[in-house]
């Protein structure tokens, strides 16, 4: 006579399912923002963005071309959103906007929109009132670049095209500009 699968004990199930969902939370924990600053959990300080996609060909929301080049010389704030992404509707008006009026003349702002349609992107932009430099990324090859693992993202670029910090997940303004004076001090 041949046995089935031995029965595990209801206790060692439990302890199993317990650790699935801790470890879930600690990859979930890993993956979102942070409320601290640069070098906390979220936001991770980097460089190591493939020099060629400084010469990757965007489409702006007015239908001009653009390239991250074009912002040789100024620190950038890149942020990748979405319309489909509620995290990023509602960090791109409550965050990126009021924060590219308070230091836009200093560092240079770039939203890129991926994955999207173009009509409810736009309606998004409308509806946030963003006045920044925008572009589309449609199949997310920029996104990947940067080495994104979330929505939103945010990158800060220096003034000599390197990546200093990346954060994943929404910023409230004043992270955001927190950010950006400890990396970009005035």
């Amino acid at each position: 006579m041949v046995e089935g699968p031995s029965r595990v004990p209801s206790n060692m199930r439990i302890r199993f399912i317990i650790m699935i969902a801790l470890a879930l939370s600690l990859l979930a924990a890993a993956c979102s923002g942070s409320d601290g600053p640069v070098g906390s959990p979220g936001s991770t300080v980097a460089s190591d963005v493939d020099p060629a996609v400084w010469e990757t060909e965007l489409v702006g929301f007015d239908g001009s071309a653009a390239t991250l080049s074009d912002y040789a010389g100024s620190p950038v704030v890149v942020n990748f959103w979405a319309s489909w992404c509620p995290s990023c509707v509602a960090e791109l008006g409550a965050a990126l906007q009021p924060a590219y009026e308070a230091v836009g003349e200093d560092v240079a702002f770039l939203g890129v929109n991926i994955q999207d349609e173009r009509a409810a992107a736009l309606v998004m932009v409308e509806e946030t009132g963003v006045l920044f430099d925008l572009v589309v990324d449609p199949v997310g090859d920029l996104y990947l670049a940067f080495g994104a693992i979330g929505m939103p993202f945010t990158a800060l670029v220096d003034a000599d095209g390197r990546v200093v910090a990346r954060h994943n997940g929404p910023l409230t303004e004043t992270q955001l500009l927190d950010m950006i004076e400890e990396v970009f001090p005035t």
